[in-house]
């Protein structure tokens, strides 16, 4: 099995993180932990190392996998939502885990930001959002 689990570094990520842990020590299930950033903030694929979220993100990613989860660490930049969903299917995941960060806007039928609910929306893949 395949798990998909996005970051942000929000307060969120914690929560993503530790059910992230559970559920894939239970499936025994392959984590791919995705931060994605917008198109604007882009930079040289060469200084994706030395950006903070990259720094913080295999730091993460180390921590699970300290604790017996096999994990890769994935930086990406592009249409957020969008993004994620199309590493999510090139990976062939089974499971996008998200948070539901953000208060969605005043159009929002879903208690989650617009981030989470445009991959809940438009995902071909089972999404579990993760509460604050």
């Amino acid at each position: 099995m395949k798990i998909v689990a996005t970051v942000d570094f929000s307060t969120a990520s914690e929560n993503i993180l530790k059910f992230t842990k559970t559920y894939a020590k239970k499936l025994d299930a392959e984590v791919f932990l995705i931060h994605a950033e917008p198109l604007h903030d882009a930079v040289g694929e060469e200084d994706y190392d030395t950006r903070p979220e990259a720094v913080r993100l295999r730091k993460d990613a180390k921590a699970l996998e300290k604790t017996g989860v096999k994990v890769s660490s994935i930086f990406l930049q592009g249409p957020v939502c969008e993004t994620i969903l199309k590493e999510a299917m090139k990976l062939e995941a089974d499971l996008i885990i998200t948070g539901a960060h953000g208060h969605g806007g005043p159009h929002c039928k879903v208690p989650i930001g617009h981030i989470s609910e445009c991959i809940l929306l438009k995902s071909r893949i089972p999404v579990m959002i993760i509460p604050d």
